[in-house]
Protein backbone atom coordinates (compact mmCIF):
# COMPACT_ATOMS: atom_id res chain seq x y z
CA UNK A 1 0.00 0.00 0.00
CA UNK A 2 1.40 3.21 -0.85
CA UNK A 3 0.24 6.92 1.16
CA UNK A 4 1.86 9.63 1.51
CA UNK A 5 2.39 10.04 4.92
CA UNK A 6 2.99 7.08 7.58
CA UNK A 7 2.61 8.06 11.75
CA UNK A 8 3.52 5.14 13.75
CA UNK A 9 1.48 4.85 16.85
CA UNK A 10 -1.91 5.87 17.64
CA UNK A 11 -1.06 7.25 21.31
CA UNK A 12 -1.65 11.67 21.71
CA UNK A 13 1.15 12.63 19.23
CA UNK A 14 0.56 10.02 16.91
CA UNK A 15 -3.24 11.30 16.73
CA UNK A 16 -2.29 15.06 17.09
CA UNK A 17 -0.19 14.61 13.76
CA UNK A 18 -2.65 12.68 12.12
CA UNK A 19 -4.98 15.41 12.96
CA UNK A 20 -2.76 18.27 11.31
CA UNK A 21 -2.11 16.15 8.25
CA UNK A 22 -5.95 15.87 7.72
CA UNK A 23 -6.15 19.52 7.86
CA UNK A 24 -3.89 19.97 5.18
CA UNK A 25 -4.91 17.49 3.08
CA UNK A 26 -2.67 15.18 3.46
CA UNK A 27 -3.53 11.25 2.80
CA UNK A 28 -1.81 9.47 5.59
CA UNK A 29 -2.39 5.96 7.84
CA UNK A 30 -1.76 5.82 11.53
CA UNK A 31 -0.21 2.30 11.93
CA UNK A 32 -0.82 1.27 15.77
CA UNK A 33 -0.06 -2.66 17.20
CA UNK A 34 -2.91 -2.56 19.24
CA UNK A 35 -5.59 -0.30 20.12
CA UNK A 36 -5.86 3.67 20.16
CA UNK A 37 -3.86 4.73 23.44
CA UNK A 38 -2.21 1.19 23.60
CA UNK A 39 0.02 2.03 26.46
CA UNK A 40 -2.37 3.77 28.80
CA UNK A 41 -4.88 0.55 28.22
CA UNK A 42 -2.08 -2.07 29.11
CA UNK A 43 0.87 -0.46 30.54
CA UNK A 44 -0.05 1.01 33.51
CA UNK A 45 -0.76 0.28 37.10
CA UNK A 46 -4.55 -0.14 37.68
CA UNK A 47 -4.90 2.99 40.29
CA UNK A 48 -2.45 5.93 38.09
CA UNK A 49 -4.42 9.13 37.47
CA UNK A 50 -2.61 11.78 35.51
CA UNK A 51 -0.64 14.27 37.18
CA UNK A 52 -2.23 16.99 34.96
CA UNK A 53 -6.06 18.28 35.42
CA UNK A 54 -8.17 17.31 33.14
CA UNK A 55 -8.75 20.82 32.43
CA UNK A 56 -5.28 20.74 30.45
CA UNK A 57 -6.17 17.37 28.64
CA UNK A 58 -6.01 19.05 24.93
CA UNK A 59 -5.09 18.03 21.65
CA UNK A 60 -5.36 20.13 18.17
CA UNK A 61 -9.01 20.53 18.05
CA UNK A 62 -9.89 18.95 21.20
CA UNK A 63 -10.28 19.14 24.93
CA UNK A 64 -11.83 18.06 27.75
CA UNK A 65 -15.51 19.46 28.29
CA UNK A 66 -16.51 17.14 31.19
CA UNK A 67 -17.98 18.37 34.19
CA UNK A 68 -15.21 18.13 36.22
CA UNK A 69 -12.28 20.39 34.81
CA UNK A 70 -10.03 20.21 38.16
CA UNK A 71 -10.26 15.97 38.66
CA UNK A 72 -8.00 13.55 36.90
CA UNK A 73 -8.27 11.16 34.83
CA UNK A 74 -7.62 7.34 35.39
CA UNK A 75 -6.42 5.31 32.41
CA UNK A 76 -9.31 4.06 31.27
CA UNK A 77 -10.20 7.44 30.83
CA UNK A 78 -7.48 8.88 29.09
CA UNK A 79 -7.81 6.29 26.64
CA UNK A 80 -11.27 6.78 26.20
CA UNK A 81 -10.14 10.47 25.33
CA UNK A 82 -8.07 9.72 22.45
CA UNK A 83 -10.21 7.15 21.12
CA UNK A 84 -13.22 10.12 20.51
CA UNK A 85 -10.07 12.20 19.67
CA UNK A 86 -10.09 9.49 17.11
CA UNK A 87 -13.53 9.88 16.33
CA UNK A 88 -13.47 13.55 16.04
CA UNK A 89 -11.97 13.91 12.75
CA UNK A 90 -12.43 10.19 11.66
CA UNK A 91 -8.57 9.79 12.05
CA UNK A 92 -7.37 6.63 9.86
CA UNK A 93 -6.07 4.40 12.35
CA UNK A 94 -4.67 0.84 11.32
CA UNK A 95 -4.93 -1.27 14.57
CA UNK A 96 -3.64 -4.29 15.50
CA UNK A 97 -0.55 -3.44 13.04
CA UNK A 98 2.92 -3.88 14.35
CA UNK A 99 5.65 -1.91 12.38
CA UNK A 100 8.56 -4.64 12.38
CA UNK A 101 11.42 -2.71 10.20
CA UNK A 102 11.58 0.71 8.14
CA UNK A 103 14.02 1.19 5.31
CA UNK A 104 14.63 3.98 2.76
CA UNK A 105 13.53 2.92 -0.34
CA UNK A 106 14.01 5.74 -3.33
CA UNK A 107 12.74 9.22 -2.33
CA UNK A 108 10.63 7.24 0.67
CA UNK A 109 10.55 4.95 2.66
CA UNK A 110 9.53 1.19 2.89
CA UNK A 111 7.70 -0.22 6.23
CA UNK A 112 7.66 -4.44 7.14
CA UNK A 113 4.65 -4.64 9.50
CA UNK A 114 2.36 -7.70 10.06
CA UNK A 115 -0.40 -6.81 8.14
CA UNK A 116 1.70 -6.13 4.75
CA UNK A 117 4.12 -3.76 3.31
CA UNK A 118 3.32 0.10 3.98
CA UNK A 119 5.39 2.49 1.25
CA UNK A 120 5.12 6.20 1.91
CA UNK A 121 7.15 9.85 1.35
CA UNK A 122 6.72 10.84 5.04
CA UNK A 123 7.46 8.74 7.99
CA UNK A 124 6.60 9.85 11.48
CA UNK A 125 7.63 8.02 14.58
CA UNK A 126 5.34 8.87 17.40
CA UNK A 127 6.14 5.65 19.80
CA UNK A 128 6.56 7.47 22.83
CA UNK A 129 10.02 8.61 24.40
CA UNK A 130 9.67 5.90 27.42
CA UNK A 131 8.52 3.15 25.25
CA UNK A 132 11.11 0.67 26.77
CA UNK A 133 11.89 0.75 30.30
CA UNK A 134 15.21 2.31 31.47
CA UNK A 135 16.74 -0.28 33.56
CA UNK A 136 19.94 1.13 35.51
CA UNK A 137 23.06 -1.59 35.15
CA UNK A 138 23.07 -1.92 38.97
CA UNK A 139 20.07 -4.35 38.30
CA UNK A 140 22.14 -7.26 36.70
CA UNK A 141 23.70 -7.17 40.44
CA UNK A 142 20.56 -8.00 42.20
CA UNK A 143 20.64 -11.66 43.62
CA UNK A 144 18.48 -13.82 41.13
CA UNK A 145 16.40 -14.71 44.40
CA UNK A 146 14.94 -11.13 43.97
CA UNK A 147 12.24 -10.41 42.20
CA UNK A 148 12.44 -7.18 40.12
CA UNK A 149 9.88 -5.36 37.99
CA UNK A 150 9.37 -2.20 36.18
CA UNK A 151 6.14 0.30 36.07
CA UNK A 152 5.36 -1.07 32.81
CA UNK A 153 4.62 -4.61 34.01
CA UNK A 154 3.00 -3.66 37.69
CA UNK A 155 -0.70 -3.20 38.20
CA UNK A 156 -1.48 -4.02 42.07
CA UNK A 157 0.11 -4.54 45.34
CA UNK A 158 -1.17 -8.41 45.41
CA UNK A 159 0.70 -9.30 42.73
CA UNK A 160 4.02 -9.15 43.84
CA UNK A 161 6.06 -11.58 45.95
CA UNK A 162 5.90 -11.92 49.39
CA UNK A 163 8.06 -9.78 51.81
CA UNK A 164 9.38 -5.87 51.26
CA UNK A 165 9.33 -4.13 48.76
CA UNK A 166 12.65 -1.59 47.80
CA UNK A 167 11.33 0.90 45.01
CA UNK A 168 14.30 2.84 43.29
CA UNK A 169 13.71 6.39 42.37
CA UNK A 170 10.90 9.18 44.41
CA UNK A 171 10.36 11.03 41.59
CA UNK A 172 6.26 11.00 40.75
CA UNK A 173 6.11 7.19 39.71
CA UNK A 174 8.43 5.92 42.56
CA UNK A 175 6.24 8.16 45.43
CA UNK A 176 3.11 7.05 43.90
CA UNK A 177 3.58 3.45 44.18
CA UNK A 178 5.63 3.55 47.62
CA UNK A 179 2.26 5.44 48.56
CA UNK A 180 0.32 2.55 47.41
CA UNK A 181 2.37 -0.50 48.31
CA UNK A 182 3.02 0.83 51.83
CA UNK A 183 -1.01 1.13 52.55
CA UNK A 184 -1.58 -2.37 51.14
CA UNK A 185 0.54 -3.50 54.54
CA UNK A 186 4.08 -4.17 52.88
CA UNK A 187 6.88 -2.53 53.94
CA UNK A 188 8.67 -0.47 51.53
CA UNK A 189 11.86 1.05 51.32
CA UNK A 190 12.69 3.73 48.81
CA UNK A 191 15.71 4.79 47.62
CA UNK A 192 15.52 8.50 46.75
CA UNK A 193 17.65 10.72 44.21
CA UNK A 194 17.12 13.75 42.67
CA UNK A 195 13.99 14.84 42.56
CA UNK A 196 11.41 17.81 42.34
CA UNK A 197 9.15 18.66 45.11
CA UNK A 198 5.73 20.51 44.55
CA UNK A 199 2.99 21.25 46.44
CA UNK A 200 0.15 19.85 44.88
CA UNK A 201 -2.03 23.28 45.39
CA UNK A 202 -1.50 26.50 46.45
CA UNK A 203 -3.76 28.85 48.32
CA UNK A 204 -6.57 26.91 47.52
CA UNK A 205 -5.57 26.52 43.79
CA UNK A 206 -3.91 23.52 41.87
CA UNK A 207 -0.36 24.11 41.03
CA UNK A 208 -0.67 23.73 37.22
CA UNK A 209 -3.21 26.60 37.32
CA UNK A 210 -0.13 28.85 38.52
CA UNK A 211 2.04 27.51 36.11
CA UNK A 212 0.01 28.15 33.69
CA UNK A 213 -0.89 31.38 34.59
CA UNK A 214 3.07 32.31 35.12
CA UNK A 215 3.63 31.54 31.69
CA UNK A 216 6.17 28.91 32.43
CA UNK A 217 4.16 25.63 30.67
CA UNK A 218 4.47 27.89 27.41
CA UNK A 219 8.40 28.27 27.56
CA UNK A 220 10.31 27.68 24.33
CA UNK A 221 13.60 26.31 23.66
CA UNK A 222 15.25 28.93 23.33
CA UNK A 223 14.56 30.82 26.40
CA UNK A 224 16.67 28.63 28.73
CA UNK A 225 20.22 29.81 29.65
CA UNK A 226 21.00 25.72 29.76
CA UNK A 227 19.21 23.48 27.73
CA UNK A 228 20.71 20.18 28.87
CA UNK A 229 20.68 21.24 32.42
CA UNK A 230 16.83 21.84 32.09
CA UNK A 231 16.36 18.23 29.89
CA UNK A 232 17.86 16.49 33.42
CA UNK A 233 16.02 18.00 35.83
CA UNK A 234 13.44 15.31 37.21
CA UNK A 235 10.02 15.25 37.05
CA UNK A 236 7.60 16.78 39.49
CA UNK A 237 6.77 14.61 42.88
CA UNK A 238 2.98 14.69 42.19
CA UNK A 239 -0.13 12.59 42.15
CA UNK A 240 -3.63 13.08 40.98
CA UNK A 241 -6.07 13.06 43.18
CA UNK A 242 -9.58 14.79 44.43
CA UNK A 243 -8.61 16.01 47.42
CA UNK A 244 -5.75 17.54 46.27
CA UNK A 245 -2.98 15.40 48.20
CA UNK A 246 0.17 16.22 48.60
CA UNK A 247 2.35 13.24 48.38
CA UNK A 248 6.20 13.56 49.06
CA UNK A 249 8.61 12.30 51.48
CA UNK A 250 7.64 13.65 54.63
CA UNK A 251 4.09 12.41 53.38
CA UNK A 252 6.33 8.35 53.02
CA UNK A 253 7.78 9.06 55.97
CA UNK A 254 5.01 9.40 58.11
CA UNK A 255 3.00 6.27 56.49
CA UNK A 256 6.20 3.85 57.80
CA UNK A 257 7.93 4.35 54.31
CA UNK A 258 11.93 4.02 55.13
CA UNK A 259 13.83 6.37 53.16
CA UNK A 260 17.69 5.99 52.15
CA UNK A 261 19.55 7.60 49.56
CA UNK A 262 20.77 6.21 46.39
CA UNK A 263 20.83 2.63 45.48
CA UNK A 264 24.83 1.80 45.45
CA UNK A 265 24.86 -2.30 44.79
CA UNK A 266 24.30 -5.33 46.94
CA UNK A 267 26.16 -7.76 49.13
CA UNK A 268 24.46 -11.22 49.12
CA UNK A 269 21.03 -10.18 49.65
CA UNK A 270 21.66 -6.69 51.47
CA UNK A 271 21.28 -3.46 49.52
CA UNK A 272 23.38 -0.71 49.79
CA UNK A 273 22.85 2.76 49.67
CA UNK A 274 24.79 6.12 49.80
CA UNK A 275 24.54 8.72 51.80
CA UNK A 276 22.62 11.28 49.90
CA UNK A 277 19.30 11.14 51.39
CA UNK A 278 19.90 14.34 53.10
CA UNK A 279 21.30 16.24 50.38
CA UNK A 280 18.88 15.01 47.65
CA UNK A 281 15.75 16.29 50.08
CA UNK A 282 17.60 19.39 50.90
CA UNK A 283 18.16 20.12 46.85
CA UNK A 284 14.33 19.03 46.13
CA UNK A 285 12.96 21.86 48.91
Amino acid sequence: MYTTAVVVGAGQAGLAMSSCLARRGIDHVVLERGRVGERWRSERWDSLKLLTPNWMTRLPGFAYAGPDPDGFMSMPDVADFFSAYARSFDAPVIGETTVFAARHRGAGYELETSTGVYRCTMLIAATGAAATPAIPEIAAGVPSRIDQISPKYYRRPDQLAPGGVLIVGASASGIQLAREIQLSGRQVTLAVGRHTRMPRSYRGVDIHRWLDRLGTLDRGHDTFPDLEAARREPSLQLVGTAEGRNVDLVELHRLGVELAGRLDGFTGRRARFDRSLRASAAGAD
